[in-house]
């Protein structure tokens, strides 16, 4: 089975950032000095941060509504409690909200301005209060639930993440009423409960899976700009798939690194699920 492994970041100060993740978020850091990368994840199946050291006289990050590449999302089961967590470690967050029928969500940005969302497993109409756990940073266990990207065209997005390299398509949620529609893929084996993927049913099952789920906004006529290759910014997503040979030949990707763009510039690294 393949999976969503790693999501690499250029960063000013990445040991400062990744200690700003354990610290603030609860994720397990580990090191590697050689290559100048520390790495950022919570214990599971969920993607690993990676936070590569850049030059400080390079490009600041800032998020940009027209970017191809939007956020990561962070579910729990008690979004306030997290919030008040982070907001007492010095980190502003925006007032949590039911978001229409797709969740209960706020969001905030880490030092360098990385978007990241907080998402409840629940509506907050289906809210139970869970016991809080505090030895842990967010008082509660954590998943890297999402990488969100944007795209232009979401047939050409299926027809690589979904046709091509294997990921199954989960949930489909039509935002009509902000211009947008979300795409849900995730590297698994299990089916959502309800067969009609624009089914409201499936939203609290997707946002309680242990494993982290590609999202993709899809908003047709708006620009999409592809991710800046120097300075901060998202350097790459690394996805292990099965076929691997078989998927770089049909891609025509660089035999040498593996590594090609998405069709709205999202750059990809693939590894052989099977090493």
């Amino acid at each position: 089975m393949g999976k969503i492994s790693e999501h690499v970041f250029r960063a000013v100060n990445s040991a400062s950032l990744a200690g700003w993740y354990k610290t603030v978020m609860g994720m397990q850091v580990t090191e590697d000095a050689s290559a100048k990368t520390w790495t950022a994840f919570y214990p599971g199946e969920g993607v690993k941060l990676v936070f590569q050291e850049v030059a400080s006289k390079g490009t600041t990050y800032k998020s940009n509504r027209d970017s191809c590449y939007w956020k990561i999302g962070v579910t729990v089961s008690d979004v306030d409690l997290a919030r008040d967590k982070i907001m007492a470690a010095g980190t502003q967050v925006s007032v949590p909200n039911q978001f229409l029928d797709v969740g209960y969500l706020c969001h905030l940005a880490d030092p360098n301005g990385f978007t990241i969302e907080l998402l409840q497993h629940t509506f907050k109409q289906n809210f139970v209060k869970p016991i809080p756990d505090p030895s842990l940073a967010l008082g509660q266990t954590a998943v890297i639930g999402q990488i969100t990207t944007r795209s232009q065209d979401i047939e050409a997005s299926l027809g690589l993440y979904r046709d091509t390299l294997g990921m199954k398509l989960l949930s489909i949620q039509d935002i009509s009423d902000y211009g947008f529609c979300l795409y849900f893929l995730a590297f698994t084996a299990e089916n959502p409960p309800d067969q009609d993927l624009n089914s409201t049913k499936n939203r609290e099952w997707l946002w309680q899976r242990p494993y982290t789920t590609l999202e993709i906004q899809c908003r047709p006529g708006q620009s999409c700009v592809p991710m800046d290759k120097e300075g901060e910014g998202v350097d790459h997503i690394t996805m292990e798939v099965e076929d691997y040979a078989n998927i770089l030949t049909k891609l025509k990707a660089d035999q040498s690194n593996s590594s090609f763009p998405d069709p709205d510039g999202i750059q990809l690294k693939l590894k052989s699920a099977s090493r």
